[in-house]
């Protein structure tokens, strides 16, 4: 049995998710208002830039995942990138939140053109940190510790969010104005993505170096055509991202729409930072007892389960989510109580997915294949940006307007039917994945004898 990884590696490797979910945080939770309330563009405008800019960068991942299988520097194939990317990061996200005193046509492009930089530089950080998981282990109860642990601490960063950087926002746009509001935390939470990553490079030395002989390995020898038949004639991977699509749809419509509930229709604005901070702890207790649950039901039980719960709590909040702030946060937190049992095993199930490639094709994509974890959440960001910008505009929405019963419901419709419906989506496309957990010791038992014998 492989050696069970020290306690400074695994917490490393969820810290670099803490730090990057605080800055990310930001931005599917305020950027689209910000484009709005703060850099005064239309609500269409908002939703061209989520749609454009998210479909350039859910684009990009195809890019950046091959050229990290592709690609080996000094520190390694997947370590290398924690050090300079995260840089790049820093600059061009502080950069999207940035409101300069340009006209409305040019803010636009630039502000389209500062969020695709921005967030394709993130990728590449962010696909080498989730890729990193198979160069640190390749035991699977040691990869879905790792992959619970990494949500941990993304769901920990939520909770300081809350409690720390929402109220330092919201003072900061009393005792300055909303624009150096957002231009100020940036700066904080871009630097401490870079503190996370630096961090995860540091602890790390000695896990990842410099092999002349790994890309003339026969398993992991691929040009780019095997690479993307590998992925392209994976059906479960593909079945995988399918759900995991309409999964982080149903997540971020109501991270991005929530504050429209809490300032328009409950009119208690300030309700956000309870909300954001009773549903981050609730997130971060359910990514505790989460990984009893999946060990109790398998990963494809617990997933199937996780969907149809979250999508029923949908419907309930629709029925009583608008009667006051109390019931809106706590239906959701009740819908969470089990949906939430899905994230902490994703990076392990897209790891299984990866194990399932080179036990069908004898070459070893797992770089590019782990990639593909990040494109579900590219498109459920692009996919809910652009829903939520095209439904304020078709129900009228105007910064400052007066939200008629007609508007109000028709904005709890937006929140409420949309995420549903995704839930029940990932629930039958995930009816068809066959890699359960019995299956994969299987797998796992002839890749490992494969790899040993190359």
């Amino acid at each position: 049995m492989e050696k069970r990884l020290p306690g400074i590696i695994t917490n490393s490797y969820g810290f670099a998710n803490f730090s990057l979910s605080m800055m990310l945080n930001l931005g599917t939770v305020y950027y689209m208002n910000f484009l709005t309330d703060t850099a005064m563009i239309s609500a269409a405008l908002a939703g061209v830039i989520m749609l454009v800019g998210g479909g350039l960068d859910t684009a990009s991942i195809f890019l950046s995942g091959s050229i990290i299988q592709k690609t080996q520097m000094r520190w390694g194939r997947f370590r290398s990138w924690f050090l300079f990317i995260p840089i790049t990061t820093c600059v061009f996200f502080t950069l999207s939140f940035t409101n300069l005193p340009l006209n409305n046509s040019l803010k636009v492009i630039y502000l389209t053109v500062a969020y695709i930089i921005g967030h394709v530089s993130l990728n590449f950080a962010f696909n080498a940190h989730i890729g990193f998981i198979s160069v640190l282990t390749t035991d699977v109860n040691e990869r879905l510790r790792l992959s619970v642990r990494n949500i941990q601490f993304g769901m920990a960063s939520s909770i300081f969010f809350s409690k720390g950087i929402i109220p330092l926002l919201e003072h900061l746009k009393v005792v300055k104005d909303s624009s150096q509001a957002f231009l100020y935390v940036v700066i904080i939470l871009s630097i401490i993505q870079i503190t996370g990553y630096w961090n995860l490079f540091y602890q790390t030395k000695g896990y990842e170096k410099y092999d002349p002989n790994l890309n003339t390995d026969p398993t992991s020898k691929i040009t780019l055509l095997e690479i993307i038949k590998n992925v392209g004639g994976n059906g479960q991977l593909l079945l995988l991202m399918a759900s995991d699509i309409m999964n982080q749809t149903m997540i971020f419509s109501i991270m991005g729409l929530a504050i429209y509930f809490l300032d328009n229709i409950a009119g208690n604005a300030a309700w956000m930072s309870n909300h954001s901070f009773i549903t981050a702890i609730l997130s971060f207790i359910t990514a505790v007892y989460a990984p009893y649950v999946i060990k109790l039901f398998g990963k494809k039980n617990t997933y199937l389960i996780a969907m149809i719960w979250g999508a029923a709590f949908y419907f309930v909040l629709r029925m009583f989510g608008d009667v006051s702030v109390i019931h809106f946060t706590v239906i959701i937190c009740l819908g969470n109580m089990v949906f939430g049992t899905a994230g902490p095993m994703r990076q392990a199930m897209y790891m299984d997915a990866a194990e399932y490639g080179f036990y069908k094709t004898g070459k070893d994509a797992s770089a590019f294949t782990m990639s593909m974890f990040t494109l579900p959440i590219k498109i459920g960001i692009t996919l809910s940006g652009a829903i939520i910008g095209f439904g304020l505009s078709f129900i009228g929405y105007t910064a400052g307007m007066e939200v008629t019963d007609q508007v109000a419901g028709s904005l709890m419709d937006i929140i409420c039917y949309i995420p549903a419906g995704c839930g029940i989506v990932a629930m039958v496309l995930m009816l068809f994945y066959k890699l359960n957990d019995k299956k994969m010791i299987d797998i796992m038992a002839a890749n490992n004898r494969r790899r040993a014998e190359a």
